[in-house]
C-alpha cells in the first residue's frame, strides 16, 4: 500500500511539472518589428524587445542614446514597445526600456 501511494505521488508531481513546462512555455512571445526607412531608401527592420529595461540595457559608450529613448518615451508616455521608433539602435532600446517598465504586463 505505502508503495503504490509514493507511485501515485510521484507520478502526479511529474505531471504537474510537465503542464507547468507546456503552459509557462506558450507565454513566450514572438518579437516584434520596427521597420525604419531613411532618406536614402534604405529599410531595415528593428526588432522590439520586449525585456529590456533601463537596468539591463547594453552601452557602449555614455548611453546618451539610450537615455535619449528613454526620457522621449517617459515625455511621450509610451507604454507599448512597438511605439517605439527612431533613427538609432541605442534611442529605441531606451524608448523600449520605459515602455517595458511601465507597461501593464511588468
Amino acid at each position: 500500500m505505502k508503495k503504490n501511494l509514493v507511485t501515485f505521488f510521484f507520478w502526479g508531481i511529474v505531471i504537474l511539472f510537465i503542464i507547468w513546462i507546456f503552459t509557462s512555455s506558450n507565454k513566450v512571445q514572438k518579437p516584434a518589428y520596427i521597420k525604419e526607412e531613411f532618406n536614402n531608401d534604405k529599410i531595415i527592420e528593428v526588432s522590439v524587445d520586449n525585456i529590456i529595461t533601463k537596468d539591463n540595457w547594453e552601452c557602449t559608450d555614455d548611453c546618451s542614446g539610450h537615455n535619449a529613448g528613454y526620457e522621449w518615451a517617459k515625455e511621450k508616455g509610451i507604454t507599448d514597445p512597438s511605439d517605439c521608433d527612431g533613427n538609432s539602435e541605442s534611442f529605441i532600446e531606451g524608448c523600449e526600456a520605459y515602455a517595458n517598465e511601465n507597461s501593464e504586463d511588468y
